[in-house]
């Protein structure tokens, strides 16, 4: 077993990838988004987007544990409950695309996702429109089927509760809570259409410790530096990810 983790480790692309990871950590951590907008699209240029999600997948389950306790007292659940069932619904459909998609394109489509994600946050777009239950569940809708078919399940919750000026630390415990409900619906769905591998399992589990100490050094960093900052901060990490991880770089 440890000549098979030997060789991962041995891999100059994984290399990459786990400094990728250890970024994205930190990233999560203060910002309690971001690691899919980044390991993603740059995992998916070093392997392929469906390795690249059960990557995603396996490390970001349990290292987040610590990180969901604390947010599961400040969580606004009629905020984030309307956006899982909208999550569970949808997600299926992008898992479909993900399993039958050409490589190419879905790499095109996250970094366009991602580009259209960042430049609305980072314009101060400030949505003014109701928040019923039936938006919410909409904002979930799109929320998982960015999931399914490309781990970017981020862009629509972020968009619609950090747009409004709610605060900092009720966008984290929302999103952190929201997305640890939509990794365990991402596993069921991967599963159901063999997407899940060995390959991706490992190195998931072998990149986990690194990602963990990432989402550590991120939570210090939470509190210590103006929302402003810290979002400016977290939009330039995503912004370079998506712009490295373009095919047009290959």
């Amino acid at each position: 077993m440890m000549q098979i983790v030997l060789a991962q480790l041995e891999n100059p692309a994984f290399q990459l990838l786990l400094v990728a990871v250890f970024v994205a950590g930190i990233v999560r951590g203060f910002s309690g988004f971001g690691t899919g907008m980044i390991v993603g699209p740059i995992g998916s240029a070093l392997f392929t987007p469906k390795l690249a999600l059960v990557i995603l997948l396996v490390m970001d389950t349990f290292p987040t544990i610590p990180l969901v306790l604390p947010a599961l007292k400040k969580v606004v659940w009629r905020e984030v409950l309307p956006m899982a069932v909208g999550v569970m619904l949808v997600m299926p459909l992008g898992i479909v695309l993900l399993k039958y998609g050409d490589v190419i394109v879905l790499r095109w489509f996250f970094s366009l996702v991602i580009f259209t994600a960042v430049a609305i946050l980072w314009s101060g777009w400030h949505y003014r429109g109701p928040r019923t239950y039936r938006i919410s569940a909409l904002v979930g809708g799109m929320s998982g089927f960015l999931g399914g078919v490309s781990g970017l399940s981020g862009p629509p919750p972020i968009i619609y509760w950090m747009a409004a000026r709610t605060g900092a630390g009720l966008v984290r415990a929302n999103l952190i809570i929201l997305f640890s409900i939509s990794e365990v619906i991402s596993i069921a769905g991967y599963y159901i259409a063999s997407i899940i591998t060995w390959e991706g399992v490992l190195k998931g589990l072998i990149a986990s410790p690194i990602y963990f100490v990432g989402l550590m050094i991120g939570a210090k960093l939470f509190g210590k530096a103006s929302e402003t900052v810290y979002r400016r901060v977290a939009f330039t990490l995503i912004l370079m990810a998506a712009i490295i991880s373009m095919p047009l770089f290959d």
